[in-house]
């Protein structure tokens, strides 16, 4: 299946000396394939080390990119120091750092570009990754060394192949009409043409502090940044939902990680890994298949909801079907008329207040109880159903599953909407 759910790409870091950064500029600059271009030079002596570089491959298909930055801002408070347990030996700051963003499939020779890699290639990614980076430079040491910085959790979605009932392009519509959760703002572009931000054509982008959600059309992103990818065609009715856990998230994630699995070592244990360097590195947790199915999953249901899609009419049929009071009846029906009328659960959202906002947001999590996504279907597609993707994907890739009592009465609820 081209459907799939995982990871596609993530970048681990490690913190170097100026000694060491420079040993590394001077590498790359004489590692054959690559091209090493500045991106902050030092103006005051421009032959010197630079603040910022990439290295990129000649072959796209490598699957590792380098970026490596002097931090200015942690460089004034970084003073040589005093190592404990010798105190005639002072430890040298390191300012600076090494970033290695790796799509694990390219980079382990398996020519993929479309469906998310899983915990079981992380063995192939670290063996691949020490045989590469010793030919580059003992600076870079070993995948173990490294730490987490960002990583980018996946679901490709193809509703051709997962028969929801609509095409990507028709899913994606529906996409946009989302919800945005708190604390979190919609990334536009500037129009030339209309003279204002607008939001992207062919992807729906949320950011906050500690990471971006977005859900985009797989081809018209390959065709952008890679013209020339040999699997262009497949990715054709692809749509990929996307969480970015940026370095806030993954520190303090790593953090729980690290301190629940010291909490099954002794004190002495704990203590000496920690001296030795040894304490637990929480990268393949960080890439397990559970996190990232519990991570798709939480923003997935804040963002598009849980429900399947209907027209307004058939929306209404299975909320009057679950013969609620008259009260609630009439309080989801306003919810759903009024992200109807502005087209969007958050542009709905932006024009109530005070106890309507209040009731609006009780009738969201009301809906995804039984299954009916707020945003509905426009009449003129003639479409009367369409799956949520992530129930269509689960249900595509177990035969038999075990379903909840609720989704069971959906289910048959579902049937005979369909039947009529």
């Amino acid at each position: 299946m081209l459907s799939s759910q995982g990871f596609h790409t993530f970048t681990i870091f490690l913190r170097l000396t100026y000694s060491e950064a420079l040993k590394l500029y001077k590498a790359f600059k004489c590692f054959k394939d690559v091209r090493v271009r500045p991106v902050k030079k030092d103006k005051n002596n421009p032959n010197a080390l630079p603040h910022a570089y990439v290295v990129e491959y000649l072959d796209k298909g490598k699957g590792i990119r380098w970026y490596a930055r002097f931090n200015d801002e942690l460089s004034e408070f970084m003073q040589p120091s005093i190592d404990p347990r010798n105190p005639n030996y002072q430890i040298e700051p390191r300012p600076y750092s090494i970033k290695a963003t790796i799509n694990p499939k390219l980079f382990t020779g398996i020519r993929d570009y479309i469906t998310a890699a899983s915990s079981d290639c992380i063995d192939s990614v670290e063996e691949h990754f020490n045989a590469h980076v010793s030919g580059v430079s003992s600076v870079l040491g070993e995948f173990a060394d490294y730490s987490m910085n960002r990583t980018d959790y996946c679901l490709n979605i193809d509703p051709i192949e997962l028969n929801m009932g609509c095409t990507a392009d028709q899913f994606l519509k529906l996409a946009k009409r989302a919800d945005i959760p708190r604390h979190f703002k919609e990334q536009m572009k500037y129009s030339k043409k209309s003279h204002r931000m607008k939001p992207f054509e062919n992807d729906f982008r949320l950011n906050c502090n500690s990471l971006t959600i977005s859900c985009y059309y797989k081809f018209a992103h390959l065709l952008q940044v890679f013209s020339e990818c040999p699997d262009l065609e497949k990715s054709r009715n692809i749509i990929r939902f996307e969480v970015k856990y940026k370095y806030p998230k993954t520190y303090a994630l790593s953090r729980s990680i690290r301190e629940a699995l010291k909490k099954e070592l002794s004190v002495e244990e704990a203590w000496d890994d920690f001296i030795n360097g040894s304490s637990p590195n929480p990268m393949k947790l960080l890439l397990s298949d559970d996190l990232a199915a519990d991570v798709v999953t939480k923003y997935f249901n804040k963002v598009i909801r849980k429900g399947d899609y209907f027209t307004l009419e058939g929306a209404r049929w299975m909320v009057q079907s679950q013969n609620f009071r008259r009260d609630k009846e009439d309080r989801l029906f306003f919810a759903l008329d009024v992200i109807n009328k502005h087209r969007g659960i958050a542009k709905a959202k932006s024009k109530l207040t005070g106890i309507d906002l209040k009731e609006f947001k009780r009738s969201l999590k009301d809906l995804d109880a039984i299954f009916v996504n707020p945003v509905t279907i426009p009449s003129k597609w003639n479409i009367p159903h369409i799956i949520n993707p992530l129930r269509a994907y689960y249900k595509g890739i177990y035969a038999e599953q075990l379903i909840t009592k609720d989704e069971y009465m959906f289910e048959r609820l579902l049937a005979e909407y369909l039947s009529n």
